[in-house]
C-alpha cells in the first residue's frame, strides 16, 4: 500500500490511507491560481489538517509503500494514536 505525506513549510504531514494525490494536487494549484485558500486533508490517524495554500508556501508531496493500517480509514469521527515502538506489560489506566 502507498502512504502519501504532504510536507506544508518542511513540516511533513502522513496522509490518510483514502485521500487522492491528484484531487490535492488540483486543489493546491487553484487555490495558488486564486492567491490563497484552504485546503483540508484528512491525516493518518484519521484527523484533519486545514492547510492555507498560497503562492509563497512550498508543499511537496512523497509516496512510499507501508504496510496497510485497517484502523486507518479517513473516518474523522474516529481518531487513533498510531502504534508506539513502546511495548509493555502495565495495563492502561
Amino acid at each position: 500500500m502507498q502512504r502519501i505525506t504532504i510536507t506544508v513549510s518542511d513540516t511533513p504531514h502522513p496522509l490518510a490511507q483514502d485521500q487522492n494525490i491528484d484531487v490535492i494536487e488540483a486543489a493546491a494549484l487553484e487555490a495558488v491560481r486564486v492567491g490563497g485558500d484552504i485546503v483540508r486533508v484528512t491525516l493518518y490517524g484519521n484527523r484533519e489538517l486545514a492547510i492555507l495554500v498560497s503562492p509563497g508556501v512550498p508543499i511537496t508531496f512523497e509516496i512510499a509503500e507501508v504496510p496497510e493500517e485497517t484502523r486507518d480509514d479517513g473516518d474523522l469521527d474516529h481518531p487513533f494514536e498510531p502504534y508506539s515502538d513502546f511495548e509493555n506489560d502495565y495495563p492502561l489506566l
